[in-house]
């Protein structure tokens, strides 16, 4: 059975503060882990764009170095 190739990524306001954390997946769907406004979640989503515009603040998406297959 494959796996899902997926990418770690953060979210930051203007000074480097973390406001959300979550997956991003080879396919373009997005699973949000974690949010500073409304603590731990398990959001589900079929693209990047709406996690720009997610919460207030934020300014950075930052996708992480590990990629795992």
């Amino acid at each position: 059975m494959d796996e899902k190739r997926r990418r770690t990524f953060q979210l930051e306001d203007n000074n480097g503060n973390v406001l959300a954390t979550g997956v991003l997946y080879d396919e373009g769907n997005v699973q949000v882990l974690w949010r500073i406004d409304i603590g731990y979640t398990a959001e589900q989503y079929a693209s990047i764009n709406p996690i720009i515009d997610l919460m207030p603040g934020i300014v950075v998406l930052r996708l992480q170095d590990t990629c795992e297959s």
